[in-house]
């Protein structure tokens, strides 16, 4: 929206929601995990995994099942986020051409797709 809110709102929203500063602060920090790589997952995890918000409980208890692949994620360059991309386009060409044609108008509209 591009509208930037005064420091006088700021603090208004933050004192009638004060769960929201734990938020914030939890989002701030996960960040910094992956950008700046300043903070160990493992300690995120330990430090939210008992929050008084279940959803950021969840969130950290959820990293912690998977920490071997969130840790890779955190730590490698590489990224199958392409592999993804083109995967999340197939099935929606797939889905919206449901029953109307055989496989190769389906490929042709995937290979025009990929060129939008």
């Amino acid at each position: 929206m591009g509208v930037e809110l005064s420091a006088n709102h700021k603090a208004y929203i933050l004192q009638k929601y004060p769960k929201l500063k734990e938020l914030i602060h939890c989002v701030r920090e996960f960040r910094e995990v992956y950008e700046k790589k300043s903070i160990p997952l493992y300690l995120f995890i330990e430090r939210y995994k008992n929050s008084d918000l279940k959803e950021i409980s969840q969130f950290a208890n959820g990293l912690g099942k998977d920490i071997e692949a969130v840790n890779n994620s955190v730590a490698s360059e590489l990224s199958n986020g392409f592999v993804e991309e083109t995967n999340s386009k197939l099935k929606m060409v797939k889905r919206t051409m449901y029953g109307r044609c055989y496989k190769t108008l389906l490929a042709a509209r995937l290979m025009y797709t990929k060129f939008e």
